[in-house]
């Protein structure tokens, strides 16, 4: 079975994390007879085309001119507009499957590059499994009126019958049918995301101190809450030290701001994540909205405490692991903070580690994914 996919290498992107670790999986279990192909097509003044091929998984790298989101929305009228713009990304998208013939297609998230594989395997009559990493509307809810609609006519483009669903949380499913369909979805699964292996390794060192964040700093991570967090510490005497890992360059304006009251460190590569949490007493992740939050189970993996809002898709996790108590309201900088004070530092208990590695080991996330894209695969409809 040859499956097709789009890939992107963002250091703080969950779904590039996920990407990565469902590859190495692949990659390892080649019994299960599934060859994929990963696409990345990015911006480029120069065109380009790179295969480069590893056992049963291949990297195609494509340079094309990629329009600007921002300009691309902005300049247009509504989602027909925007097809129009995006033609030859489409286009290239659909080259590519023509080449490679693959039995399925597997969409990873909703934004427009995604989109335009989906709008490319439409055309091409592939069937195709939708990984509902993120949901679009409430990703750009802040964006102008008419960018935000046009927004919404893009994610509401994969509404299709004939699609199936991979949802990482039952709060992400509830979200896209209350909110973006308007009815109920039938054919989807619920898979949770993985923790990588590499975490399980970490011996938990005692820390009281540090509090550590890793985020995209756009505002559906709150990033007013990371940021006002910061500055009520420093109110109370700099008690502990807010280390952030995030993709805010030093050329914004924000980052001198805050690199004055946290300590800004560059993104990393997800194993090097190990060393970072270790040296943190406790992991916050304040989303106003996450489709999962793979960030706050990786902590957990490690030995350290992390609190997560319940309007996350890992708050499932956490009470499933029986941390009720860390999935809270971040409503509160003062409350959150009195919080802080009493988590941090104490080490995640083996047992619950130990769950974690049982139940959400990428053997056992991936090979259900698997299963679920063979089963899609045989019962394969043209898109409609």
């Amino acid at each position: 079975m040859k499956i097709l996919t789009n890939i992107r290498f963002a250091q703080t992107a969950g779904i590039a994390q996920t990407l990565g670790c469902f590859l190495d999986f692949v990659r390892k279990n080649k019994s299960l007879g599934i060859e994929v192909i990963g696409v990345n097509i990015m911006d480029s003044k120069k065109n380009f085309y790179r295969k480069n091929k590893k056992d049963n998984v291949s990297i195609i790298s494509m340079g094309i001119n990629v329009p600007n989101i921002k300009n691309a929305v902005a300049g247009s009228k509504n989602i027909k507009d925007v097809e129009v713009r995006y033609a030859n990304v489409i286009e290239s998208y659909q080259e590519i499957i023509r080449k490679e013939n693959p039995d399925l297609i597997l969409v990873n998230g909703t934004y427009y590059i995604p989109w335009c594989l989906f709008m490319a395997a439409k055309k091409e009559s592939v069937p195709v499994v939708l990984h509902y990493h993120g949901v679009l509307t409430l990703e750009t809810k802040n964006w102008p009126a008419k960018e935000t609609k046009i927004f919404r006519e893009m994610e509401q483009s994969f509404d299709k019958k004939s699609l199936f669903y991979i949802f990482p949380s039952n709060i992400t499913k509830k979200v896209v049918e209350k909110e973006i369909y308007k009815h109920k979805i039938k054919n989807s699964v619920t898979i949770p995301n993985p923790v990588p292996l590499h975490f399980f390794k970490n011996k938990k060192l005692s820390n009281a101190v540090n509090i550590g964040i890793v985020s995209r700093w756009a505002s559906i991570k709150n990033t007013d809450f990371c940021e006002a967090l910061a500055e009520y510490n420093k109110t109370n005497g700099g008690k502990f030290k807010i280390n952030i890992i995030t993709d805010l360059e030093k050329s914004d304006k924000r980052y001198k701001k805050i690199s004055k009251i946290a300590k800004i460190h560059p993104a990393c590569e997800n194993k090097e994540l190990i060393n970072f949490y270790k040296n943190m007493g406790i992991i916050i992740s304040p989303s106003h909205f996450e489709t999962y939050g793979n960030v706050a189970k990786e902590a957990l993996a490690s030995g350290v405490p992390a609190m997560v809002s319940k309007n996350m898709g890992v708050s499932e996790t956490f009470k499933k692991l029986g941390l009720h108590k860390w999935v809270i309201d971040f409503d509160s900088v003062e409350n959150v903070y009195a919080k802080i004070e009493k988590i941090i530092g104490t080490a995640v208990e083996n047992k619950t580690r130990n769950k974690i590695k049982n139940s959400y080991s990428p053997e056992k996330i991936f090979s259900a994914t698997i299963s679920v894209l063979k089963l899609a695969s045989e019962n394969a409809q043209t898109l409609n």
